[in-house]
């Protein structure tokens, strides 16, 4: 999670750190669908994320995804529309994208918050503008969703920033309409204090604002981000969930980019709070693995088609705290 330009080299620079080590793709056992599709790789892999991720070009299409003219089924009539995080796109989803396929939902994943004049390194990295104005560009692409598909609803898996963005859209652009559930990975609600440091700093010295001015035509969205944020404090102040729509919340207690993790539980007759570590003890994913990790996609599914995986596996993760 980047929230200020040290926070923005700390992230990319623990992107480049990541282990290249391939994991071997496993696959979730789940019921058969009326009409099988193609089997594709599913890939659990936070090296093949990072490397999607950063080499991604526009439209930005993960394998499975973004398949317009594909049909829902009768068994999963509502299309799954992925959102990103801060600096991804939507190329980025090795495991999530797949799987879902695989399981015969009709699957989309928008780009959002990319400014028209980035160039060079940033280049096709998105959750940089501000975070309404991103959930303005997700709600044309949903719109774009339904129309193509017939669908009249569909259910949203955010992760991160994305969060946020699916937040915005739910409460204020007319996404509770159109949405019926909401997976969120390692959600944002409260905002996070992980660029505590830098913006303490800053008000000590009297230049937060002039810091956040500086920002604001590089990354408003890492701005919109912190607890002090005007976005922050109005999205607290509408009550977060949109009723209606059935929120889940997938956390962990490995997580060193929304801090404390717990800003991601927020209790509602309409919402679920999951945390990973009280289903798998030994999975110590963190904000970026749990992306593309067996256990989180398992709960995914359960949440979208209760009891397709009878049983949610349990392992360590390749990479924890990542």
């Amino acid at each position: 999670m980047s929230t200020s330009g040290g926070i923005e080299l700390h992230r990319i620079c623990s992107r480049i750190t990541l282990s290249l080590a391939a994991v071997t793709g496993l696959f979730l056992a789940t019921g058969t669908a009326a009409a099988e599709p193609e089997q594709l790789p599913v890939n659990y892999s936070v090296a093949q994320w990072f490397i999607d991720a950063n080499t991604a070009k526009p439209p930005f299409n993960p394998p499975g995804a973004n398949d317009w003219p594909c049909v829902p089924t009768a068994a999963h009539p509502e299309p799954v529309v992925l959102v990103h995080g801060v600096l991804g796109n939507g190329g980025g989803w090795p495991a999530m994208a797949p799987l879902l396929h695989n399981n015969g939902y009709c699957v989309y994943s928008v780009t959002y918050g990319i400014y028209p004049s980035q160039s060079g390194p940033i280049a096709g990295m998105g959750g940089m503008e501000p975070i309404p104005q991103s959930s303005n560009e997700l709600r044309d692409f949903v719109n774009r969703v339904l129309d193509s598909t017939g669908a009249s609803k569909v259910n949203l898996l955010t992760w991160s920033e994305g969060t946020l963005v699916g937040a915005h859209y739910l409460l204020f652009n007319g996404g509770d309409q159109v949405v019926s559930k909401t997976f969120n990975l390692v959600p944002i609600w409260a905002g996070t204090h992980v660029a505590d440091p830098v913006v303490n700093a800053a008000a000590g010295l009297g230049v937060d604002q002039a810091v956040f001015d500086a920002l604001r035509p590089i990354c408003q969205g890492c701005v919109d981000m912190l607890p002090v944020s005007g976005f922050i404090k109005n999205l607290q102040a509408a009550g977060v969930y949109a009723p209606g729509v059935q929120y889940t919340n997938l956390v962990t207690r490995a997580d060193t980019e929304v801090v404390p993790y717990t800003s991601g539980v927020r209790e509602a007759p309409n919402a679920t709070n999951i945390v990973l570590q009280d289903v798998c003890p030994v999975n110590f994913a963190g904000h970026n693995s749990v992306s593309v990790d067996p256990t989180v996609a398992a709960l995914m599914l359960n949440t979208f088609s209760p009891g397709s995986v009878a049983e949610i596996p349990c392992a360590p993760s390749p990479s924890p705290y990542i």
